[in-house]
């Protein structure tokens, strides 16, 4: 491991403050005064190379991680960065999967990184092998959230709701985030558990106020159980808060209230407009109730084929339901 000079290192931290607070341009300032103190700092290459992520610039976060790499063959996030680019952003699944290799074979014992290898088998469609993947990992670690919250997707997308019942529980047990609590109350909600929907709903939005969808989905079940002031205020507050993510959240906001109508031509425009990747789409919880319309599958369809016919993936974001590292 490379040794890195301490003010750098203080530098880094600063960078790393602004970057949590989405102050991208003081973060890659911070960064690059480390690299001013000590050029061979591989994680501010590794800071440079996540704010290039999320700005949008993946050409700048590749060559800054492999500068990071070059540094220090063992830093496993660079690794990581290049990897979740490469399948969040872009796309390019097989190209992915090689770079969660390099960070393997490199760092055999990150095992979120065979983790990471597992989610980019979903995103590709390869459903199957992704399942497979995440029930080994979680027979040698029944406490890998990580493992849960795909699996738990990949079952909810599959309408095996007890599974996802049975397992969201599992994950809250663990770690009460506020995502097994939405995807809880979807599964509840689709077995006809309206009542206890209501409440893991309620739930996720006490530790994430900012979850539009879980809000979206309470304002429906508050309004069928004749709650409709309460409805009324939840869903205006849902489809502020969804604007965040472009018309993309606003189709995930139709989706959950089953506006299926006005989901898909939402969707259509972000797919056009690449505000998402499309790999995420065919896992994302909120389609679900909609992915059984003939509409919903031929839009997938077509964006797929469209993409396959083009050659190449551009450059979009993850939206809705934060797994990721990044």
């Amino acid at each position: 491991m490379t040794t890195v000079d301490t003010s750098a290192n203080k530098e880094v931290e600063r960078g790393m403050t602004h970057f949590d607070n989405g102050r991208y341009d003081e973060a890659k300032a911070a960064f690059e005064h480390a690299l001013t103190l000590d050029p061979n700092c591989a994680p501010a290459w590794n800071g440079i190379g996540r704010v290039n992520y999320h700005i949008g610039t993946p050409e700048a976060a590749i060559a800054a991680y492999e500068h990071a790499i070059a540094i220090d063959p063992h830093f496993d996030h660079a690794y990581y960065g290049i990897g979740i680019l490469l399948s969040a952003k872009l796309g390019q699944y097989e190209g992915a999967v090689a770079a969660f290799q390099r960070g393997l074979a490199a760092n055999p014992d990150a095992s979120y990184l065979q983790g990471a290898i597992h989610s980019t088998y979903a995103r590709m469609g390869r459903l199957d092998a992704a399942m497979a993947a995440f029930e080994r990992s979680l027979a040698l670690n029944p406490s890998d959230t990580f493992a849960l919250g795909w699996l738990n997707m990949i079952l909810l997308r599959r309408k095996q709701f007890d599974d996802v019942i049975a397992l969201c529980q599992r994950e809250i047990a663990i770690k009460p985030e506020h995502s097994p609590h939405r995807l809880l109350g979807f599964a509840l909600e689709l077995t006809g558990r309206r009542d206890e929907a209501i409440l893991q709903l309620e739930q996720a939005i006490a530790l994430e106020p900012k979850d539009y969808e879980a809000r979206a989905a309470l304002a429906r079940l508050y309004r069928s159980a004749g709650r409709l002031a309460e409805a009324d205020e939840h869903e205006r507050i849902a489809r502020e808060d969804s604007t965040a993510d472009e018309d993309y959240g606003l189709a995930c906001v139709e989706s959950v209230m089953r506006n299926a109508d006005a989901a898909l031509p939402l969707l259509k425009i972000a797919l056009d407009q690449q505000q998402v990747q499309l790999g995420w789409v065919r896992i994302d919880p909120e389609f679900v109730f909609i992915d059984d319309d003939p509409r919903f599958r031929a839009l997938v369809a077509e964006m797929f084929d469209r993409h396959s016919r083009e050659g190449g993936n551009p450059v979009t974001r993850q939206a809705g339901f934060p797994l990721s590292r990044e």
